[in-house]
């Protein structure tokens, strides 16, 4: 009996995000070690100390490879699809998980927009559903359109109920 895993139950309708959010999370990853790199040399500097300044760099440099790992693994592991049923969204390189958004909970819809994922023409959707747990479920690294796209969907199909 061979165990089965997540990715390995990935429907043949599912979708994966645009590539160019791989490069999107490197660039925020880049921009984040980079603040992380000039507070911790800062820091290094008033304390007259060039240890702290060598760990510092070193916490860098790890926090900034594996954010760029990190970003195509996530990539690679992240897919969603639309049904009858709902939108499912699969992530997660080490845990893995597996989200279903009925489309009968769907209270809206939001696409959002950074400045760099302007620049990628990517976005960001977030589905809101009635109830506590996952009340809001992003979908981040579609392009801007498909976003749109997925979000008129959701819209029309609950146009039947009137509040």
């Amino acid at each position: 009996m061979s165990q089965q895993s997540l990715i390995d139950a990935i429907p043949e309708e599912a979708k994966r995000l645009h590539p160019d959010s791989v490069k999107a999370s490197r660039i925020s990853h880049s921009i984040a070690s980079l603040v992380l790199l000039i507070a911790g040399t800062v820091v290094s500097f008033f304390i007259s100390s060039w240890l702290v300044c060598s760990i510092v760099v070193g916490a860098v440099l790890l926090i900034f490879v594996l954010g760029f790992i990190w970003a195509k693994k996530s990539y690679r592991y992240t897919c969603y699809w639309l049904t009858d049923e709902g939108l499912y969204i699969q992530s997660g390189v080490f845990w893995r998980r597996k989200t279903l958004v009925p489309r009968n909970r769907i209270q809206h819809t939001d696409v959002a927009q950074g400045p760099l994922q302007r620049k990628f023409s990517l976005a960001k959707l977030v589905v809101y559903t009635a109830g506590t747990r996952d009340a809001s479920v992003p979908l981040d690294g579609l392009s801007f359109d498909v976003a749109n796209e997925l979000r008129e969907q959701l819209r029309q199909d609950g146009d039947d109920d009137a509040v």
